[in-house]
């Protein structure tokens, strides 16, 4: 009897005990709490230190290249040139190898020596090189279409530099200007020289010629642009365009229409080029005719290079008559990239407008290098 009355009263004792430990688990938990946080900030300092430093390289890997827009990583871009002739194509190589170079992408680039068949195989090398992007300046777009359309069929990124295909057949993107307002930029300033120059000119008398590009849609709306120093001033009347589309060399045939023009028409006073890649070599004729009176010739383009900026700089004084440039894209080569990654917004055709600006005398050591 005395053995069962203690083995009541042990159990009685443990279960008192159990409760009263369940209590006490529920009332000291903030304490332990508090001696974790405590333990927490005694702790070294090297410790918790050790995660972000594995999230910064994580996060280095994770941006050691860029995404094409078809959302693989890209490692190799390639790029087409009509040729390397003229520094807004080799800056225009420069940029986007300097870019591309940031991320660790390798640059392919070609000049076709503006031949179309050599182009051609120049993208197909490129597409079985494994370039995941191509961007392209076309000798002539119409006689590489098929071509772009076959390296977009097996996955290519095309972006086109300037000029905008019929159809998204054959591209994805495009790095453009708004090529009128470009060539218009180029007219203005070469109607204010002539209205300057010749204050007291009669309407129509201040001959103008234009070297002219028209190998695509958009080189022929630059051209139109340049055509509005008619409008711009009455005083200048154009009185032939020489196109050079086909040309071997663009700056070769600037200098042979330069020739043929100061014979054709002696008393020209202005040039409108399509390009700085035009308008120098044209400036180069001009200055060794020993006829012409400088002061009183202007030869005015487009793009932007280092050499046409010294050129500008040299006309203030008369030792050059390349006076002034409608331009944009000192480093177009990075927009082109941009155009490719995504960086940059496109319109609906999947177009990017680069802005435009006028470089002339006055502002002209703003951009020389």
């Amino acid at each position: 009897m005395k053995k069962k009355l203690l083995s009541v009263i042990l159990a009685a004792v443990m279960t008192v005990g159990m409760l009263s430990a369940c209590g006490q688990s529920a009332e000291e938990a903030p304490a332990v709490q508090e001696t974790e946080t405590e333990q927490t900030e005694e702790a070294p300092a090297e410790e918790p230190a050790e995660a972000p430093e594995e999230a910064v390289q994580e996060e280095a890997e994770s941006t050691e290249g860029i995404m094409t827009i078809n959302g693989e990583k890209l490692t190799k871009i390639g790029l087409a040139v009509a040729a390397l002739d003229n520094e807004f194509t080799t800056n225009l190589a420069d940029s986007l190898e300097a870019a591309a170079a940031e991320y660790g992408v390798e640059t392919v680039i070609a000049q076709a020596d503006q031949t179309t068949a050599k182009q051609v195989e120049q993208i197909e090398n490129m597409v079985v090189s494994g370039c995941q992007a191509i961007c392209i300046v076309p000798v002539d777009l119409d006689g590489i279409l098929d071509t772009l359309k076959a390296a977009k069929e097996k996955g290519v990124v095309i972006s086109m530099c300037g000029c905008i295909p019929e159809s998204k057949d054959y591209y994805d993107v495009v790095a453009n200007v708004e090529q009128f307002d470009l060539g218009q930029s180029a007219a203005k300033a070469a109607a204010e020289w002539i209205d300057a120059t010749f204050p007291d000119a009669e309407d129509g008398s201040i001959e103008v010629c234009i070297l002219a590009l028209d190998n695509t849609g958009e080189a022929i709306k630059r051209r139109e642009g340049l055509e509005e120093v008619e409008k711009l001033t009455s005083k200048a009347k154009i009185v032939e365009i020489y196109d050079a589309t086909g040309s071997a060399s663009i700056p070769t045939k600037a200098q042979e229409y330069t020739e043929m023009m100061l014979v054709s028409h002696p008393d020209v006073k202005c040039i409108l080029a399509y390009s700085d890649f035009m308008g120098l070599p044209a400036d180069e004729v001009v200055m060794r005719t020993p006829s012409i009176e400088k002061s009183e010739f202007g030869i005015f383009g487009c793009d932007y290079s280092s050499t046409g900026c010294e050129a500008i700089k040299k006309s203030v004084t008369n030792e050059s008559t390349y006076r002034g440039s409608g331009a944009f894209g000192v480093t177009f080569g990075k927009v082109m990239l941009d155009t490719v990654t995504g960086a940059v917004d496109v319109d609906d055709l999947g177009v990017y407008y680069e802005p435009t600006f006028e470089i002339n005398g006055e502002n002209v050591d703003s951009y020389l290098k």
